[in-house]
């Protein structure tokens, strides 16, 4: 259910300017998990397997300070803020034509 939600909730993966349905992508630890950080929802995103390669061999950095809200941090020290969309609205109360 864990992995559902983040997919559904990040759509694609979350590295800047990447389009890659998030469930081709993998799910990744934000803060590592070897470092502390917990499977959670507030700590896990989708990246692609190339930007996933990036996070782990230290050339981009990214932080999640609220769940879905990422930050990524480039090899030059340039920031970006990414959002996942707002979930859809719900149909509005419509009663039935009869």
């Amino acid at each position: 259910d864990l992995k559902d939600a983040v997919r559904v909730r990040d759509g694609t993966c979350r590295h800047p300017g990447c389009n890659r349905l998030a469930v081709f992508c993998e799910l990744d630890h934000t803060i590592p998990w070897s470092q502390g950080g917990k499977t959670t929802y507030s700590n896990l995103a989708s990246l692609c397997k190339r930007h996933h390669m990036f996070k782990t061999d230290a050339y981009w950095h990214y932080r999640q300070p609220d769940p879905g809200t990422i930050i990524a941090i480039s090899p030059a020290g340039e920031t970006y803020l990414t959002r996942p969309d707002p979930p859809p609205a719900p149909p509005p109360d419509i009663p039935p034509p009869f």
